[in-house]
């Protein structure tokens, strides 16, 4: 009789394929997504601190420091008169006890959305298709999740970091690599607070 234990291991080819399921399934809703944006195109409009009255902010809440600087930013727009509402993204199965929504914040994770991103969640739905004059998406670097939702947004006029989607920003603000979450805040009130919209 064999007392030999079998031990298993991830192997290179369990991430290949991971990798390639997580393309498809992409790509699957990048196809559906611009179907449906092509039905319903959104108002653009050229919104700056003194013109805007709402405000979206999507953002990464997986990290507690990124919420501390949304809380920020929701208090500078609150001093313009601006009223915000907040999407928090966070990338696991389940969200844990210490994310509760509100009026203002709302949070999402994976089991939000189908296989192929579309939302389940009605309080998602409800911040994609509200009609925000500002979005902001508040992201050094952007999980599929949230780029797949700035895109769907309604919001009038569309603000976040340059370099991370082309075709989803109005208004794209450089950073350089050593700089964080609270520059890109700094610099979007900063070019919100001078654009000029006659």
């Amino acid at each position: 009789m064999n007392n030999k234990q079998t031990t298993y291991s991830i192997t290179g080819d369990y991430l290949y394929m991971s990798n390639i399921i997580t393309q498809f399934r992409e790509n699957v809703a990048n196809y559906k997504l611009k179907k449906q944006l092509s039905k319903s195109k959104r108002q653009r409009g050229l919104y700056n601190l003194k013109t805007a009255s709402s405000a979206g902010i999507l953002f990464n809440a997986g990290d507690e420091a990124n919420y501390k600087v949304v809380k920020e930013l929701v208090k500078e727009l609150k001093n313009d008169n601006i009223t915000s509402q907040v999407l928090g993204y966070i990338d696991k199965s389940k969200r844990d006890d210490n994310y509760i929504g509100d009026q203002t914040y709302t949070f999402a994770c994976k089991s939000d959305f189908s296989f192929f991103y579309s939302i389940k969640k009605d309080s998602v739905s409800e911040f994609v298709n509200q009609n925000f004059n500002l979005l902001i998406v508040l992201v050094k670097e952007q999980p599929f999740a949230i780029d797949y939702l700035g895109r769907l947004s309604k919001a009038k006029f569309k603000v976040g970091k340059a370099g991370l989607d082309n075709e989803l920003y109005d208004l794209m603000i450089e950073l350089k690599e050593d700089q964080g979450l609270p520059e890109l805040k700094k610099q979007i009130i900063h070019y919100l607070s001078i654009l000029n919209n006659n």
